[in-house]
């Protein structure tokens, strides 16, 4: 059985100067995220994947240093 995964960008949160987004990933037919993934938005090769909730800005910065 395929499960059907669908990634959408729900926030974008500036941390200390640097904009990170936050995107929301849905299964199936689901309206809450199973899990966030973050990315930093002046360089994409820096994520932080499937975190359990909504990450906060203290969050971002204690995973990103």
């Amino acid at each position: 059985m395929r499960s059907d995964l669908r990634v959408h960008a729900i926030a974008v949160l500036s941390v200390d100067g640097e904009n990170y987004e936050i995107d929301g990933c849905y299964k199936g037919k689901q309206r809450k995220p199973q899990w966030y993934n973050v990315v930093k938005s002046s360089n994409p090769k820096i994520h932080i994947d499937r975190l359990g909730e909504f990450p906060s800005h203290d969050k971002i910065r204690q995973l990103i240093n």
